[in-house]
Order: C-alpha cells, then structure tokens, then sequence
C-alpha cells in the first residue's frame, strides 16, 4: 500500500475517532464545530499541503471517468458525521419533550 494511503486512512480515521468522542461526551455542538473548523482551518493555514493532500487521488472508477480523491472521502465522512449529529440531537429533543 501506497505512504499516502496509509497517512489518508490514519488522519481521517483519527479526525473521525475525535468527533465522535465530542459527540459522545462534550457535546453535538463542539462535534460539529470540530468537523467544519478542522478542515477549513487547516486549509487557511498550509494551503499548499493541505490542498495536495485533499487531491491526492486514490482509485479511478468507470473506465477513467470518475476519480476518487481524499476530497471526496472527506466530503462522505462530513455528511456521515454531520447525519450522525443531525439525528442525537432530534433524537434528544423528541426524548426531552414534555408529555400530555
């Protein structure tokens, strides 16, 4: 396996591993300011490195037609977590809710 491949899976496997640690026991709003101020501040910081590794592509699919960059695994993982986020915090305020 490629260097950068293993380094994709390791930094995405932590950042994942750290918000839901913050979702579990902090709190949904500092998941989900971790999960959006991570990436766009690490962007605003070292542009040139983080651009190269977002670009990195990884596999091609349908004959050359559609690549898969860490960009694109960021962007499932954020809409993964962000769902995740989403629904404890529906589900915590249907549980909350007064009865009558």
């Amino acid at each position: 396996m490629e260097m950068i491949t293993i380094t994709s899976m390791l930094v995405f496997g932590i950042y994942s591993l750290l918000v839901l640690l913050l979702l579990i026991n902090v709190s949904s709003m500092m998941a989900i300011l971790l999960l959006i101020i991570a990436p766009v501040g690490s962007v605003l910081i070292i542009p040139e490195a983080i651009i190269g590794f977002l670009t990195h592509q990884h596999i091609v699919l349908a004959n050359g037609l559609v690549p898969v960059n860490n960009l694109h695994i960021l962007l499932i993982i954020w809409s993964t977590l962000t769902g995740l986020i989403l629904y404890t915090e529906f589900l915590t305020w249907y549980l909350s809710r007064s009865r009558t």
